[in-house]
């Protein structure tokens, strides 16, 4: 039962870390889209907002992880 556990605790963790860098990413993407019309460089923007939402993406999951771990007392 606790692979099944852990493997539930991992697909939420996947599900909700996906879904907020996704969110992240998008959100970042439309900031760097308003630079862009101020003459920043496209590319660069693009990438980074790519790289902001894998990194929230990333963090969400580690956090999930965390919270997902069985609580066991100290012998």
């Amino acid at each position: 039962m606790d692979i099944l556990k852990k493997i539930g605790v991992m697909a939420a963790g996947l599900g909700i870390s996906g879904l907020l860098g996704g969110v992240s990413a998008v959100l970042f993407l439309y900031v760097a889209i308003e630079a862009a019309f101020a003459g920043a460089d496209e590319v660069l923007w693009v990438y980074l907002s790519g790289i902001f939402g894998v990194v929230v993406g990333g963090l969400c999951f580690k956090i999930v992880m965390w919270a997902g771990r069985s609580q066991r007392p100290i012998k």
